[in-house]
């Protein structure tokens, strides 16, 4: 089986996810695979009985306050949100993590601009633009996509939450003075400058979000991407070009703001 192959239980669950399973990794599978392929017979009814058999039968005051979370989840402002195209929601994450590069650039402007190389400058800018972009409009579509290898998922939320630390390597080569390849600093004050000002990055992410119960997965990229959102701020802002300080003080915002994200998920996972 291949790295990116399906199993038979990555087709069960989408069945009982309420998904039909689609996409050429389930198409592969389906050549190989005659009780998968049974599951798609007859337009998947078997598949769809499954899901029903494995989904327990809630008890009358369970049904009635899962019904009254449904009406409360398709009213108001977060259910206006979560309906908008997945193109447009994703539009919106990347429009917050330019508006405040923008800011840092009018406002904030780090102290070495006029020096730095303008190739590096940007060439970095457009990487973790690039990253936010694909990153959000993927996050949007969630449950959406097709099923696919869970080892996928994972490595998507690894390669955002380890990119900021790779584009920061090439910081110190457009850095033209002396100094800021020294200066250090204090990592801290960038890491809490980055991380509070990315919060609205965050918070649109949550109201966004269609999903009740988020996979682990998803919440690591989301937190990521919050991470690049605050080191496009801080490439902006900040004029240290020492690799210790851009490690610990920018790099490290999206893992910290995945683990929040996490820990903030788990008790309306368990109030489910």
């Amino acid at each position: 089986m291949s790295r990116n192959a399906l199993d038979c239980a990555e087709i069960r669950n989408g069945f009982v996810a309420g998904r039909l399973p689609a996409g050429p990794e389930v198409d592969a599978h389906l050549q190989s695979c005659p009780a998968c392929s049974e599951l798609f017979s007859k337009g998947a009814q078997l598949g769809r009985q499954l899901a029903a058999a494995s989904s327990p039968m809630p008890e009358p005051g369970e049904l009635f306050a899962a019904i009254h979370r449904g009406i409360e989840r398709e009213s108001g402002l977060r259910a206006t949100l979560r309906a908008l195209p997945s193109r447009v929601r994703a539009g919106a994450l990347l429009g917050v993590a330019l508006a405040l590069l923008v800011y840092e650039l009018a406002f904030n402007r780090r102290e070495d601009f006029a020096e730095f190389s303008p190739l590096v400058f940007w060439a970095v800018v457009a990487l973790l633009g690039a990253a936010v972009a694909v990153g959000a409009l993927r996050l949007m579509r969630g449950a959406t996509l097709p099923v696919g290898s869970a080892a996928r998922e994972r490595g998507v939320a690894a390669a955002l939450l380890v990119l900021p630390a790779v584009a920061l390597l090439v910081v110190p080569i457009g850095s033209r003075t002396p100094e800021a390849a020294e200066a250090f600093g204090n990592p801290m004050g960038c890491f809490s400058y980055g991380a509070a000002l990315v919060v609205p990055f965050a918070l649109l992410y949550w109201l966004f979000e269609r999903r009740d119960a988020v996979p682990v997965t998803s919440l690591v990229s989301a937190g990521a991407l919050a991470g690049i959102a605050a080191n496009l701020l801080l490439h902006a802002h900040c004029p240290s070009a020492h690799v210790g300080h851009l490690l610990l003080g920018h790099a490290s915002i999206g893992a910290a703001w995945a683990l929040a994200l996490g820990l903030f998920s788990r008790p309306s996972r368990a109030a489910q």
